[in-house]
Formats: structure tokens, C-alpha cells, sequence
């Protein structure tokens, strides 16, 4: 009721071309957009790309991150619009529910943003999103749990080798035992060579995390 009277006063658009909507829209993406949307097979996606197993158990994407969707998260991340978190998180809750067992999870948490990332942008858009899938999926939403410790380059502007060494250490679990024999979603919001949500995955389960599943609105990954 809460979010109708919101969108009676301000009226959702289309977060790919801004077309106005009728207000009790659940997702906002207009019809044309969503013909259009590439989305991403069913395929569970690995997060390393060495030959040996990673940290992570895999990975699920709404989208492949190009056309359209690449310039709605660069809106979305860049650009403020943090009203988009509601669609992404209602989009990757409609994939978890037909290609997992949602139960067999015990929380939901977000890849970290520096402090001084998030003051400067104003929010962390992984949370965001994190928070809101929580509530439609009923878990937990435990990212204070997991804290970044230093500020790095952007991934965005470094190669394969250079992602991993950027992160490489600039994780830490605050609280061990809230994760010890525990599974995660881990959400973020662009999964390209998995170097994030690689080490985060191994600070969980180096913690006791029994499983990381990362969950991502879009992937470069072909």
C-alpha cells in the first residue's frame, strides 16, 4: 500500500527508457524494453576463471551486460538513481526462485563499498539491492557482517590480473560466528571476471561459511 501511494505521487518509469507507467507497476520496465532485454540463459555461472575450483559456488545473472542494461546500471551506479534497487532485486528474486532452492539459504548479504566510495555516491547500490531481496525473500540481510578493509582501484579499469591483485586481502569478517556453517546469497550488482566476489567468497568461508552463492543483475561473462 505503502509503495502504491508512492508511485500515485511520484510516478515510476522504465529504468531502461523512462516511459511513464501505470502506478501499481511491480517492475518497472515498460513492455517494449522487456522484449528487448537480454537476458542471461540458466546456465549456473563460475566466478573463477582458473582451472582450479574458486572460493565461490557459482553464480546466477538476470542479464548479459550490454546494450540497454549496461547503460541502466551505469545510470544506476554513477549516475543516481538508486530507485532502480527495487526492479534489480525483484528480477533476481523471480531467477532464484525458478533455478534454486531458496531454503536451502540462511542469508543474504552485499559486496562492501569504501566508506569514502559510498559517501561520495551516496549509497551502495549492492545493499540496496541486498535489502530489498531480503524482504521478498525472506532471509536475513546481514551485510554489516562482511567489512572492507581498504579502498581500491576500480575494478572496471584494471585487466584480469590486476582485479585480482586489487582485491587480493580488502575483506574481513567482522563477526565469524554469525557465518560459521552457514549458506549465503552474496549480491552484487555486475559479475565481469569474478575477482570481487571471489574474495569475498573466501573471507566467508575461511570464516566457516559452508556455501557462497553470488547472485548479480548482469554479467560480461560469455
Amino acid at each position: 500500500m505503502f509503495e502504491s501511494i508512492v508511485n500515485l505521487i511520484y510516478p515510476p518509469r522504465c529504468i531502461f527508457c523512462q516511459q511513464l507507467l501505470d502506478y501499481n507497476a511491480i517492475i518497472h520496465i515498460c513492455g517494449s524494453c522487456y522484449g528487448k532485454l537480454p537476458f542471461s540463459g540458466s546456465a549456473i555461472i563460475r566466478t573463477s576463471q582458473e582451472d582450479e575450483a574458486g572460493h565461490c559456488d557459482g553464480a546466477l545473472s538476470v542479464f548479459d551486460y550490454t546494450g540497454m542494461v549496461k547503460e541502466s546500471l551505469i545510470r544506476f551506479k554513477f549516475y543516481n538513481k538508486p530507485g532502480y534497487y527495487m526492479t534489480y532485486a525483484r528480477l533476481i528474486a523471480d531467477k532464484l526462485k525458478k533455478l534454486t532452492n531458496i531454503s536451502q539459504y540462511d542469508m543474504v548479504m552485499s559486496v562492501p563499498l569504501h566508506k569514502h566510495k559510498e559517501f561520495i555516491r551516496g549509497y551502495n547500490q549492492a545493499y540496496l539491492i541486498s535489502k530489498a531481496l531480503s524482504r521478498i525473500i525472506r532471509l536475513p540481510e546481514c551485510s554489516k557482517v562482511l567489512k572492507r578493509e581498504r579502498y581500491t582501484e576500480a575494478q572496471s579499469l584494471l585487466d584480469r590480473q590486476k582485479r585480482n591483485q586489487n582485491v587480493k586481502g580488502a575483506f574481513s569478517v567482522k563477526s565469524p560466528k554469525k557465518v560459521k556453517g552457514k549458506s549465503i546469497l552474496l549480491v552484487d550488482d555486475i559479475l565481469t571476471t569474478g575477482s570481487t566476489l571471489e574474495e569475498c567468497s573466501r573471507v566467508l568461508k575461511q570464516a566457516g561459511a559452508v556455501k557462497v552463492f553470488a547472485v548479480v543483475v548482469a554479467t560480461g561473462r560469455k
